[in-house]
């Protein structure tokens, strides 16, 4: 679907007036009927499902981390904190780890959680091809030793499971429900039970009266309202009709950080965008072409005009030079377009080349980065159309379906960030790409606990990638929410998830 950006403009407005009359009718109800409690959360519409391996949209997955606990979470700070593993072990080299489990934990519809739910969830995992399974190596066994203790047993080194067990398609799932109704249901241990959906309007939650951790979740009630644009979103907010907008659009930012009654939240990330291009497909099947895309990148350009200068240039691969295992004697050239012509002259362009983005307001600056990307790419010969797509179903129905694209990814540790997208068949390898060489460093780095270990395959592996540009990703993003005044302890996570568990109204 082609939209020129004027009929963009259009349709958000007709979208936001459409909307804002049915927030403030919704808000007039709640205040007659006093539900001052109900915590509104902002947020895009793309649903797609709420089975937890099979995750992809936004609103899917915070839904799935407000309903279902982890076994282990990762906390604000990049601390681990004990959920419904009470704690755990390895044995000397990391192939085996034991977990205790929390006891006297039920499900929503009532199971006692054991050791056989994380059994299933684990297997389960891996015979629906969890995105996650491209990460996580699979256990040779999973053990129940008891009701309340599981041992997932390797046969090799992994020093970095627990880097896996904290994301989202980790979730614990009931074994005893069919699992064809996860993906409109949520059955999890959480600290809310959700109580209605209705896909493209709102998903209402209630506090789970029975939740483990005592004294949370610190609000009564909960609402996610799906608006259709980022200007409906900061709208909503200032007038008060949602308390929060997660994943707040930086070029939102000022005006409510200029709101009297609304306030912005920015932290750092390990989140970061990217351009996609599908190494499959010409033009981006020939090496040269994606060189000369990658001299044709101007990261500052991006930083400046996509993020308003927040955040940090990114080198195209996604560790961040803040990591210990950050790499700085392999960086991609900077700004040259003379270097991008002569390198599309060597791949046959001597004319310049014309290429289709694909681009969305479905999270982070998407369309900013493409805008500024087609301008500064326009002196080196590349004439790039960009084609907006609907924020519903963009990453079910254009991401990895179109062969250039824009890409939002949260933060991930090392191993983790590279082994999503490079290795040979990954779930989500936006680029189709594969090198045996990277799948070869991957394996060593999955039994590495020593940093200087680490240090010089990780090193490898962000020159292959560098050299190679599967993907194109100039900048890291923040971490940015937009709260009203009275909203406390909702903290940016740096991997761009979110958790409801702290929030509370002053």
């Amino acid at each position: 679907m082609r939209l020129s950006n004027g009929s963009v403009r259009l349709l958000m407005m007709i979208a936001l007036v459409a909307v804002m009359g049915a927030l403030i009718a919704a808000c007039g109800e709640d205040e007659e009927e006093g539900s001052s409690r109900t915590l509104r959360i902002g947020m895009l519409a793309d649903y797609d499902t709420l089975d937890p391996p099979k995750l992809l949209g936004l609103p899917g997955t915070i839904t799935v981390e407000a309903t279902y606990d982890v076994l282990v979470m990762r906390n604000p700070d990049l601390t681990l904190q004990p959920m419904l593993a009470t704690s755990w072990e390895a044995n000397d080299d990391a192939s085996e780890w034991t977990f205790k489990l929390r006891e006297g934990v039920r499900f929503a519809h009532g199971k006692e959680f054991t050791a056989e739910d994380v059994i299933y969830t684990f297997n389960r995992m891996f015979e629906v091809e969890s995105a996650l399974a491209s990460v996580m190596a699979k256990p040779t066994a999973i053990v129940a030793v008891d009701d309340y203790t599981v041992r997932f047993e390797f046969g090799t080194p992994n020093a970095v499971l627990l880097e896996s067990i904290v994301k989202y398609h980790a979730h614990i799932t009931p074994s005893d429900v069919d699992p064809a109704r996860f993906a409109l249901e949520t059955f999890g241990t959480g600290p809310f039970r959700m109580t209605e959906l209705v896909i493209g309007e709102r998903a209402v939650f209630e506090r789970n009266e029975d939740y483990w951790w005592e004294g949370h979740p610190l609000v009564d009630k909960m609402e996610y309202i799906f608006l259709t644009s980022p200007e409906a979103r900061a709208e909503a907010l200032k007038a008060g009709t949602i308390d929060v907008v997660f994943d707040l659009e930086i070029s939102s930012i000022q005006t409510i950080e200029d709101h009297p009654d609304t306030k912005v939240i920015v932290a750092p990330s390990g989140s970061y965008m990217a351009l996609a291009m599908d190494v499959r497909e010409a033009p981006f099947d020939d090496i040269l072409v994606r060189k000369a895309m990658q001299a044709a990148t101007d990261r500052e350009a991006i930083l400046q005009g996509a993020q308003f200068g927040r955040g940090d240039i990114a080198y195209d691969h996604p560790i961040p030079p803040t990591a210990t295992v950050f790499n700085d004697a392999c960086l991609p050239p900077g700004y040259d377009p003379e270097l991008a012509k002569s390198l599309l002259t060597r791949a046959g362009y001597p004319e310049g080349l014309d290429v289709t983005l694909y681009t969305s307001t479905a999270g982070a600056a998407m369309v900013e980065m493409a805008t500024v990307f087609k301008e500064r790419a326009a002196p080196a010969g590349i004439n790039v159309e960009i084609v907006v797509v609907s924020e519903d179903n963009y990453w079910a129905d254009t991401w990895m379906k179109k062969p250039f694209t824009t890409v939002w990814w949260g933060g991930r540790p090392p191993y983790e960030g590279i082994s999503v997208v490079y290795v040979t068949g990954a779930a989500w390898g936006e680029s189709f790409y594969s090198n045996a060489r990277v799948d070869e460093l991957l394996e060593i780095a999955f039994g590495q606990g020593d940093l200087e270990d680490q240090k010089e395959t990780f090193g490898e592996l962000q020159c292959i990638i560098v050299d190679e540009v599967p993907r194109i990703i100039p900048v890291f993003r923040p971490v940015s929410l937009g709260l009203r005044n009275d909203v406390q302890g909702m903290d940016p996570m740096w991997d761009g998830t979110m958790t409801v568990h702290r929030v509370y109204f002053e």
